[in-house]
């Protein structure tokens, strides 16, 4: 009777650790009351109207909102969790990268934000493809069209003092359309020194001013800044950001709010561009789809 007793007891114990375990995996497998909703962004679009020139962007990060909290700023392509059951107002914001440099990713305040109210249940996963388009009420002072997309006959851009070369269209390397901007240097013509043709009367006091662009040069830096106009006839040349050289064509979010506004008598600005051949032996500059923007 003692060992029939010993043999039951063991079993039992066999079955009760085999049971917790198999109680446990179950919990690991199937655990539909823990696992939270998922927000899921692999692409994303932009429309611009008529006269705000290009579609063409570099949206890289999305920043998501829930019932007006910050979730957090993702990388796109990305699948999050949401810590949240039940219907929540969830904003989509999208951003970019300002002045070319990804420590300054930021919400891009001209473009419009998506609202949504989704019932967020445990386990799904919501997937978006947002459209965004310019907010209203945005300027594009450029020219009539919005931007300098050198399609049109002459070119907003003037070579200035110093330069010994300038811009012309041209259709050896476009980022779309028919024509891009190209700027020559060689041995006798070693310096480009360009302005807009516009004198443009920008907002102060911290609004947002920003100039988007493609651009291309794969040899040589391309310097950005802004000629300023200040009372007395004065005009001062302000360096603002450097491109480096890259083999491909960029977007450039080129950030001017806090130089405009250092300047709170100013006139009007300028937008200035700079190249240098060094020690090269020739270099080319593309740019397309110059429009600078402000409320």
């Amino acid at each position: 009777m003692h060992y029939h007793y010993g043999l039951n007891m063991k079993h039992f114990y066999i079955l009760l650790i085999s049971g917790l375990l198999l109680a446990s995996s179950c919990e690991i497998i199937n655990p539909d009351e823990d696992m939270p909703a998922k927000i899921s962004i692999n692409s994303v679009s932009f429309k611009a109207e008529p006269m705000q020139g290009t579609d063409s962007v570099d949206i890289q990060d999305i920043w998501i909102y829930s019932d007006n909290d910050l979730v957090g700023a993702y990388q796109i392509p990305f699948t999050i969790p949401i810590l949240a059951n039940g219907n929540h107002n969830l904003t989509i914001r999208p951003g970019v990268i300002l002045n070319g440099i990804a420590a300054t990713r930021t919400i891009n305040p001209f473009y419009t934000s998506i609202n949504k109210v989704i019932n967020l249940v445990p386990g799904e996963i919501f997937s978006f493809s947002p459209t965004f388009k310019y907010v209203d009420g945005v300027v594009f002072p450029w020219n009539s069209k919005g931007e300098e997309d050198f399609e049109e006959g002459g070119i907003s851009i003037d070579s200035v003092s110093g330069s010994s070369t300038k811009i012309r269209k041209s259709k050896l390397d476009v980022y779309e359309g028919d024509y891009s901007g190209e700027i020559d240097l060689d041995a006798g013509h070693k310096t480009y020194r360009g302005q807009s043709s516009k004198e443009f009367n920008l907002p102060k006091s911290g609004a947002y001013v920003v100039m988007e662009m493609n651009v291309k040069n794969t040899q040589t830096p391309l310097y950005i800044g802004m000629y300023v106009y200040l009372p007395g006839n004065t005009v001062r040349d302000v360096s603002h950001m450097m491109v480096n050289p890259t083999t491909k064509w960029k977007k450039l979010y080129v950030n001017f709010t806090e130089l405009v506004s250092y300047y709170p008598n100013a006139k009007s600005y300028r937008v200035s561009f700079k190249a240098d051949l060094g020690s090269l032996d020739s270099a080319k500059i593309f740019i397309d789809n110059i429009k600078i923007m402000h409320f």
